[in-house]
């Protein structure tokens, strides 16, 4: 324990104009003794420590120069957290510290087993501190009713805790937690990558197809998401971007230009391009995209599909059919969309072309 006593007692002294030999006649001490206490070569008993506080009138930890410590759950967490993000050294000791004061609390056995997880795999493998690691995890899994982090579950923990497993070498267990809390298909792609190292391609790709589909899916939501944001925040040409890559996305899935259900998606795409041009003054486009929106709308609807399987890069030999909530057919999908926008101008531009058209 640090303490600033030393450097305290020359300050007050000073501030009081008083010399060292003046201070040692205050408190019955040799110069010498005052000397010592200053420059750190000694330290005076409490009840002159005591005396001095009075004589200076200040409060003891101010005497001392002693700061204490907030050793709260909250924040013993939140410096667990701070020590293992810069790689402290000293986070293996305050973990351990941690768990004797807080041995039943979920957030820092959690927070400990992933310290013991991070220094056990940085730089070279540590077994003991990875095994340390493993205990604890298992001891959070016991204590999650106390979890109160909405980003943290029992399948995070699993997650996490696999990657222990296969750290130490044990990938048959690490792959076995995985399957076994694949909720959603959330570990579809750790699978399938360790599958994929076990030399077993065909499942590798069966887990990995999966995780393609659900991917797209989420893509198409952010981007529609991010687009809403750009658009009505100003950034046009980011907006125009994103959209371009969304599209060229979807093209590189088709199979010899056969429709697939991203084609649809590809309709919300270009009636956003549409809209971003009009706000950018660009009527002759945005009335491109529109038209180039509705031609693959009805291409679609002609001969919709929307089995997953039917994707470039996607290896299933079972039906997987992909649903969206963007409207009943592809066209209805454009309507919906201009429509969700709410852009007055929009909404003009859109009847006048359907009249045009």
């Amino acid at each position: 324990m640090k303490t600033n006593l030393a450097n305290n007692i020359r300050t007050f002294r000073k501030e009081r104009g008083l010399t060292q030999e003046q201070l040692s006649e205050v408190f019955g001490v040799s110069v010498g003794a005052v000397h010592k206490w200053e420059t750190g070569l000694s330290t005076p008993e409490l009840p002159i420590i005591l005396e001095m506080a009075d004589f200076f009138d200040l409060s003891l930890d101010v005497m001392i120069g002693f700061d204490l410590k907030d050793n709260s759950m909250k924040e013993t967490a939140r410096r667990l957290r701070q020590l293992k993000d810069a790689l402290d050294p000293d986070a293996i000791i305050e973990a351990e510290k941690a768990l004797k004061r807080f041995p039943h609390s979920f957030e820092i056995v959690r927070e400990c087993a992933w310290i013991y997880s991070s220094f056990g795999s940085f730089l070279k493998i540590n077994k003991k501190y990875l095994n340390r690691s493993k205990e604890l995890y298992f001891q959070a899994l016991r204590l999650i009713s106390q979890n109160s982090d909405p980003n943290v579950n029992e399948a995070v923990l699993y997650g996490e805790l696999s990657g222990v497993y296969q750290l130490l070498g044990d990938t048959k267990t690490a792959l076995k937690m995985l399957k076994e809390h694949n909720a959603g298909g959330i570990f579809n792609i750790s699978i399938g990558q360790m599958l994929a190292m076990q030399k077993d391609q065909e499942d590798a790709d069966i887990y990995l197809s999966y995780a393609l589909l659900i991917k797209l899916g989420e893509i198409c939501n952010l981007i529609i998401s991010k687009i809403y944001v750009f658009a009505r925040t100003g950034q046009f040409e980011d907006a125009r971007d994103l959209l371009e890559w969304g599209i060229q996305t979807n093209l590189a899935m088709k199979k010899d230009g056969m429709p697939i259900f991203l084609d649809k998606i590809s309709c919300l795409y270009l009636t956003c391009m549409a809209w971003v041009e009009l706000r950018m003054d660009h009527k002759k486009k945005a009335a491109q995209y529109l038209k180039e929106a509705i031609e693959t709308a009805d291409a679609f609807d002609a001969n919709p599909d929307y089995d997953g399987k039917n994707l470039k890069f996607v290896a299933l030999n079972q039906s997987c059919k992909m649903f969206e909530n963007t409207g009943e057919t592809a066209r209805m999908s454009v309507e919906n969309c201009v429509t969700e926008i709410q852009d007055p101008e929009f909404d003009q531009f859109w009847k006048e072309f359907q009249k045009k058209n």
